[in-house]
């Protein structure tokens, strides 16, 4: 940033100041906006230093309870207790920036953010899904800071991960993935006012995101991703919003995939394969 240039101006002039455009983004308007707003200070100030403490930013991301924590770990354990000690100080590198709230548990060193161990647990269901897959492009619509990248590439050597948010969001996924750079440059992050068709998409991931979003929204990602994607995990949100359209989406998807669900507290977790891939 050049001396006469502010944050302020700055931000404006990224357009990132308009929180009024939400790509179907169904949030209530209050916590929308300061969510966005605390992505924007984040990529554009120094209160990414602390950004996952932020309890403007919390209402949406980093607010896994201490206890929800120790159930995804021991859903981790059951899974695949091994690759979990094997890489858990990998998977604790996204703790050690933007100073999350983190707690100790039972059988592990030093502390660990709740929301990490969530990560972990989707992981390690991808990784049930995919049963040994080689995979090469990755494409996460929502994706929060990109926590879920980070530790997604603690076990997979991935060539693309594209990341699909916001503006403002995409801003931040932007910087904090280049505090990694072992991953940095497989990373891109795409504003979602720029989204285009992507093809040959191995892993196509969206956890809540694209399920708080208009059915018409849903339906587009999915012509433009999910379809074109050899297996897809999602998580949908069934608590947040009043219009789900749970069902709608689920049909659409019997037409290209067989798939399995299962539960992640009130939300429903989804894991696809395209049919001719499970032929």
């Amino acid at each position: 940033m050049s001396e006469e240039q502010t944050v302020e101006s700055v931000i404006e002039a990224q357009g990132l100041n308009d929180y009024k455009e939400r790509s179907g983004w169904q949030a209530e308007d209050q916590i929308a906006v300061e969510y966005l707003d605390a992505c924007v200070q984040a990529a554009n100030t120094d209160s990414f230093n602390s950004f996952k403490s932020n309890p403007k930013y919390t209402t949406i991301l980093e607010h896994v309870l201490k206890e929800q924590g120790q159930c995804y770990l021991n859903i981790a354990r059951e899974m695949n207790e091994d690759a979990l000690m094997e890489n858990i100080e990998l998977f604790k590198d996204n703790d050690k920036i933007g100073r999350p709230v983190t707690h100790a548990y039972p059988g592990l060193d030093g502390t660990i953010s709740p929301t990490t161990l969530r990560y972990i647990k989707n992981t390690f269901e991808m990784a049930l899904m995919l049963d040994g897959q080689e995979i090469s492009r990755i494409v996460e619509v929502g994706g929060g800071y990109g926590g879920l990248c980070k530790v997604l590439s603690c076990v997979c050597d991935f060539d693309e991960y594209i990341l699909i948010d916001l503006p403002q969001v995409s801003a931040l996924q932007r910087k904090y993935l280049d505090q990694f750079p072992e991953i940095s440059d497989k990373v891109k992050c795409i504003p979602s006012t720029d989204v285009k068709e992507i093809k040959d998409i191995d892993l196509f991931i969206s956890n809540y995101a694209l399920s708080e979003c208009d059915l018409e929204s849903q339906m587009a990602y999915y012509n433009l991703l999910v379809q074109n994607s050899k297996f897809a995990y999602l998580i949908y949100n069934l608590v947040n919003f009043n219009d789900f359209h749970y069902n709608d989406f689920i049909d659409k998807i019997k037409e290209d995939f067989t798939f399995d669900s299962g539960r992640d507290y009130e939300n429903t977790v989804i894991l696809a394969t395209r049919k001719d891939e499970s032929n």
